[in-house]
């Protein structure tokens, strides 16, 4: 499941995180966008996941972070704080998501030059986090679920010039609900920003948990 993909020529992680996703570089990254007085970059202190308070969620994800070391504490940090800018800016986003056979094809853009930077960041990050199992959200069930399913998913990420292009299918029915499931809560929010991030996202009713 793996495959990330460039179809640009300039490089791709060189607003929010100079020193890659790879390394300990990143941090947060403040005011690096350069968008003016309306883009801001960082986390949202007022965001409070359903039935955990922002803090709770926070200390939980990085003492899991801080158990593999100080470069995944500051990978977390960072990729939240891009993930909390994008939601910020939900409104600046568009995103058209298919159902295949196998899963969903989608493309996510921006005609923002920034959230296009951020983008580019998020989307391979999240496919890296995958891969390696760094999990994230684990207040949220669909989150645990499609970490515990990762070796039954192949993504592959296409970075175009205004976002990114993923395909993401598995050979097992089971997983495929679960991925058009998590297609479709991304999709929400892009639409409704942290007013659904701070929901669980609800997994489908036909859908065999194995967590």
């Amino acid at each position: 499941m793996k495959k990330v993909k460039e179809l640009r020529s300039i490089p791709v992680m060189q607003a929010a995180n100079p020193g890659g996703m790879g390394g300990g570089g990143g941090g947060r990254g403040r005011g690096r966008m350069g968008a003016g007085a309306n883009f801001r970059f960082g986390s949202e202190a007022g965001m409070a996941p359903a039935g955990m308070t922002l803090d709770q969620e926070e200390t939980m994800e990085m003492e899991m972070a801080a158990r593999v070391g100080n470069d995944r504490r500051a990978r977390h940090q960072h990729d939240q704080d891009v993930f909390h800018t994008l939601l910020r800016h939900h409104e600046q986003i568009h995103r058209e998501v298919t159902n295949i056979p196998t899963g969903i094809r989608s493309l996510t853009t921006s005609e923002n030059p920034d959230i296009v930077k951020l983008l580019h960041d998020h989307v391979p990050a999240m496919h890296h986090r995958l891969e390696e199992n760094f999990g994230l959200r684990y207040w949220d069930p669909a989150f645990p679920e499609i970490f515990a399913q990762r070796d039954k998913v192949r993504m592959e990420v296409t970075l175009v010039p205004n976002g990114a292009l993923v395909e993401e299918t598995s050979e097992d029915a089971n997983v495929v609900k679960l991925i058009q499931a998590h297609g479709l809560v991304v999709s929400l929010f892009v639409q409704k920003g942290f007013a659904q991030a701070q929901q669980q996202s609800p997994l489908p009713a036909d859908y065999l948990r194995i967590t």
